[in-house]
Formats: C-alpha cells, sequence, structure tokens
C-alpha cells in the first residue's frame, strides 16, 4: 500500500523536517511513500532540491506544493508561530486528487511502517488524530473555546486525514470561517481551529502513534489513556513528537540524551547533517 505523507515546514525547520522524512522512509520499500511538502516562499530552489534528492535516493516521491500568503491572510498566530501551521489545514483543496493522507509534523521521528496508519477505518470520521494531554495550567483550554464540558481535544501533529470527506463537508472552508471569526486569541492556532470545527468528526487514535512528549512525562495522561493504552505507547511508540517548549526538541541541548540520539541518527543523514547546538557523533554526551 501506498502512503500518501504530507508534512510543512518554513526555511529554518526544513533539517528538522528532513530527519523525519528519513526516518519516515527508512521504514518503507523503495516507491512506497509519495511526500507532499507544503511551504512557503522562503523556500528556494536549492533547498527543495537537496531535499527531492534525498527523498528520492531513499525510494520516495516527492511534490512540493507552495502556499500563498493569501491563503493564511487574517489567520491569527500566537508570536513564535509561523504561517506554516495552518498549510495542513488547506490539504484537501491543494491535493484535489488525494483521498487519504497522513500529515506528520516536522518535530516528529517515525518508528514503524505507516501503512497501518494510513489505511485505518475513520468509522465514517473526517479524521484520526491522538487526543492531547494538558497540564493543568491549560486543562481550561477546550472550555475556553467553546467545547462542551469533557469533550476531548486532540493534537494535530499527527493526523490520518480523509481528503476526500473533508471536501465533501467542505471542511477547510468551516475551519477557515471560524478561526477568521475568533476574537479569542489562539493558543495552538491551527489546532484550536480544527478542535472546535472538527472535534466531533475525529476518531481517537491509539497513544502510540503519537507518543508525545506529555504521554512520557505528565500524570495526565493516566485519565486519558488505559493502562495497557500507556505502556505500550512508552514502551513501543510507532511515532515519537517532541511537542512542546524549544527545551523539548531533539536539538536542543536540554533535551534527554537518549531523544537527541535518535534525532541525530536521521538528522545525519540528511543535507544538514549538523547541529551547531549539539555534540556532533551520536552517543556524545
Amino acid at each position: 500500500m501506498a502512503v500518501h505523507l504530507a508534512c510543512a515546514a518554513r526555511r529554518d525547520y526544513v533539517p528538522h523536517c528532513a530527519a523525519m522524512l528519513d526516518s519516515a522512509l527508512g521504514r518503507h520499500a523503495p516507491g512506497e511513500v509519495h511526500v507532499h511538502f507544503l511551504h512557503g516562499a522562503d523556500l528556494h530552489r536549492p533547498t527543495r532540491r537537496a531535499l527531492a534528492r534525498m527523498i528520492e535516493d531513499r525510494g520516495g516521491f516527492v511534490s512540493f506544493l507552495k502556499v500563498s500568503r493569501l491563503r493564511a491572510r487574517g489567520l491569527l498566530t500566537r508570536s513564535g508561530l509561523p504561517a506554516s501551521h495552518w498549510y495542513r489545514v488547506f490539504l484537501p483543496e491543494l491535493l484535489p486528487d488525494i483521498d487519504r493522507l497522513v500529515y506528520l509534523d516536522a518535530d516528529t521521528i517515525v518508528l514503524e511502517p505507516l501503512q497501518p496508519l494510513a489505511g485505518i477505518d475513520l468509522q465514517g470520521n473526517l479524521l484520526a488524530a491522538v487526543t492531547n494531554v494538558f497540564l493543568p495550567e491549560f486543562a481550561h483550554r477546550p472550555h475556553q473555546l467553546g467545547l462542551a464540558a469533557g469533550s476531548p481535544y486532540f493534537n494535530s501533529g499527527v493526523m490520518v486525514m480523509d481528503l476526500a470527506a473533508m471536501r465533501r463537508a467542505d471542511a477547510t472552508r468551516e475551519v477557515l470561517a471560524w478561526a477568521r471569526a475568533s476574537n479569542d486569541p489562539l493558543v495552538w492556532p491551527e489546532q484550536d481551529a480544527l478542535n472546535v470545527v472538527l472535534g466531533s468528526r475525529r476518531m481517537a487514535l491509539h497513544p502510540r502513534w503519537n507518543c508525545m512528549n506529555s504521554i512520557l512525562l505528565f500524570r495526565e495522561a493516566e485519565a486519558l489513556f488505559s493502562a495497557e493504552e500507556l505502556a505500550e505507547a512508552r514502551e513501543r511508540p510507532a511515532i515519537r513528537h517532541f511537542e512542546g517548549p524549544a527545551r523539548n526538541k531533539p536539538w536542543h541541548p536540554a533535551c534527554e540524551r537518549r531523544d537527541r540520539e535518535l534525532y541525530l541518527t536521521h538528522r545525519r543523514r540528511t543535507p544538514w547533517p549538523r547541529v551547531a547546538s549539539l555534540p556532533q557523533s551520536v552517543g556524545a554526551s
């Protein structure tokens, strides 16, 4: 089964996204993965060529999709979060001939083949994603957005998207209309909008498929997942997601050594092998 894999990155995140793509391509046979790389005007031709060469050398296919600034006009972003966070919302329109795909954030590493995820039965839902774990200081966020008490809030860093169903539901227009009309200072811009508009049409994924730092570290995860699910996610993650503040990212010196080594294993195989802030040999402390 071929996997359509979408991702997005601004220029300074391209090396991190390349590490994610190396990890994904390494879990599949040649010809099994088609990458759809969403970008803005800052991704110049030499960078695209370097990415394409890397992906093709690993046996993948790649399409570059430039997203006009006009599409993101009027969409709120929190300070420090680029407009590229919104690009995933446009996927149903940008890929009219693709019916289903997996979307991955740049700060993920793939540890298992993606076919089981890409082919999952969505049970009539528009998308599938893992429920987000909140620390107490953010637990009010769903209520603040107007979601019903107890409504689960999902993380948009790993999603299976039924693009065909989303087109039929006019989901992109719905999400953008809500976002542009909102006076709320969106904390996680596109994620907040996706949850408000599409949350009731989301199927919950097993946490193995988006093993976030919060799943590994926060006791609050115990209220959202069964003990068996948590044990499986923590011991055998299919996708690791280094979400959260800068110190959680595996290219940050404060990140745990195990996570840095996992990231560097793949980063060193990209056209951008050096990470200025980290020791350059895997295993170095």
